[in-house]
């Protein structure tokens, strides 16, 4: 009878936890900790604003911690109470009750029956229907949220707050991964750029699946600067999850070894005085920098060692049209790759995601805390242009297409008149329709190794449709760009 009464307690333990939801506090519990930890690292907070936070957290928190000291008290005395009656009705006595109590036997047996009926009355509480709504109801908002957790949120707020930091951790890495980062060998460096919406995602996409070229990934956020050691440290909590469309909503799906732009944040790092509020300065060949250059030598290294089989570093960067004739001066070997796109598809595509984003940013702060903290100012609230010669300044008329064709023209001008004599232009039109004609062309101009393999992309590519209309676009700045356009054709492979 006693272990008839001890299991009674237990089940008893069991489901007044669950009935009266400890499980659901006990959550709330590490959501408050984690929202608190975000408010701290946020930098757009003001101190004021972050002790009232804190102290309404402080307040839940020890709010909590009474409910879950009630629920604790309670279940214990469920327990209990089998034990005390049969002791008060002579069916057993305390003192056996303590004895098989505290054998290991019941120990191991009551630990494993515990658990199980946990999970159990878990999933038949889950099979209720009204357990089903609200389960449906938890998917639909995890999905039209950022998916990112308020420790995520505090991890990346940490790491984008302090170059320097990063850069310490790089120096630190950089003696970790000596020897190994000496017998690297890199090969020729390939940095794809161009203006948002040209083409760059999917050519660093198709460079980045020959296995003699590494990109920085997902995984490397948010220390980016030390792929190696933060990759050695993720790796014990790595995740795995399902290709998703990215936060652009064109159809690209992305997933944690998507190949990613990362690269800006190294610019950031050693130029923040080219970064304004109104924009984007441009740099010129003049505009040396022996221990960035170094650094990103290094870097580049490090992206090549952290991917088995590869020799060669590939980058996509659309700030880098901002920097052509210091990217020529500074990585001579390096292989320039600059797709063009008609205007009027790419200023459309640029406009719709300025709005996307500017919606998205108006909804969710950290949306725009990352972009800033990568370095990608294209678009919504983030949206910083670079000052090509004639662009406009600021963001003022973002909303209308003779901003972008503005923006389109001074842009492209600058590239022609800055671009390296041996970059590759690519007519993304071409690529999209003719993939079998301008893949081998393209493998031939970057020296491919595996030309079959890369030749075999073609899938990747679909025919562009017809080019829109820009709603109350000026035809001379629509003829202008037209004509601009027609010149980067003739550079094109």
């Amino acid at each position: 009878m006693a272990l008839a009464a001890l299991i009674a307690g237990l089940v008893a333990f069991v489901m007044v936890l669950r009935v009266l939801a400890a499980e659901r506090h006990a959550l709330q519990v590490i959501k408050v900790a984690q929202d608190a930890m975000g408010v701290i690292t946020d930098p757009d907070l003001s101190d004021d604003i972050k002790e009232k936070s804190i102290q309404r957290a402080s307040l839940s928190l020890m709010k909590t911690f009474f409910i879950l000291l009630a629920i604790g008290v309670a279940a214990c005395v469920a327990a209990a109470l089998f034990v005390l009656a049969g002791d008060a009705l002579d069916l057993f006595t305390t003192d056996q009750v303590m004895a098989i109590a505290t054998s290991w036997s019941f120990i191991l047996w009551s630990s494993v029956g515990a658990i199980v009926l946990w999970v159990l009355s878990g999933k038949l509480k889950k099979r209720s229907p009204q357990a089903d709504t609200e389960t449906a109801e938890d998917a639909t908002a995890s999905r039209e949220e950022v998916p990112y957790s308020a420790i995520d949120k505090a991890l990346h707020n940490y790491a984008f707050s302090s170059p320097s930091r990063q850069i310490a951790l790089s120096s630190f890495e950089d003696k970790l991964w000596k020897r190994t980062l000496a017998e690297t060998q890199v090969g020729k460096p390939v940095f794809v750029t161009s203006l948002p919406r040209a083409g760059t995602t999917i050519l660093l996409e198709l460079l980045a699946r020959q296995e003699e070229f590494a990109s920085a990934s997902y995984r490397n956020m948010p220390f980016t600067m030390s792929p190696l050691l933060w990759g050695r440290f993720s790796s014990m909590f790595r995740k795995k999850g399902e290709k998703s469309e990215r936060a652009h909503g064109d159809g690209i799906a992305v997933d944690f070894d998507s190949p990613e732009a990362f690269e800006e944040m190294v610019w950031m790092a050693f130029w923040r005085e080219h970064y304004t509020d109104k924009g984007i300065k441009l740099w010129g060949a003049e505009d040396r920098n022996p221990e960035f250059e170094e650094f990103l030598s290094r870097h580049m290294r490090k992206i090549v060692a952290s991917v088995p089989g590869s020799q060669r570093y590939v980058s996509k960067n659309n700030a880098n049209i901002a920097r052509l004739p210091l990217l020529d001066a500074a990585f001579p070997e390096a292989q320039i790759v600059i797709p063009v796109r008609d205007p009027a598809s790419q200023i459309s595509s640029l406009m719709r995601q300025h709005q996307r984003f500017a919606d998205l940013h108006s909804r969710d702060r950290f949306a725009r805390q990352y972009m800033e903290g990568i370095g990608h100012f294209e678009f919504g609230a983030a949206l910083r242009p670079i000052a090509f010669p004639g662009a406009p300044q600021g963001t003022e008329g973002a909303e209308h297409a003779d901003y972008w064709l503005r923006y389109w023209i001074a842009a492209y001008e600058h590239v022609l008149s800055t671009a390296p004599a041996e970059s590759a232009f690519v007519d993304h039109a071409a690529l999209s329709r003719d993939p079998e004609t301008q893949l081998p062309m393209l493998a031939e101009v970057l020296g491919v190794e595996h030309r079959e393999a890369f030749n075999a992309a073609s899938e990747m590519f679909r025919a562009p449709g017809a080019s829109p209309e820009l709603p109350n676009a000026s035809a001379d700045l629509v003829q202008r760009a037209n004509d601009l356009y027609a010149q980067l054709q003739e550079r094109a492979l």
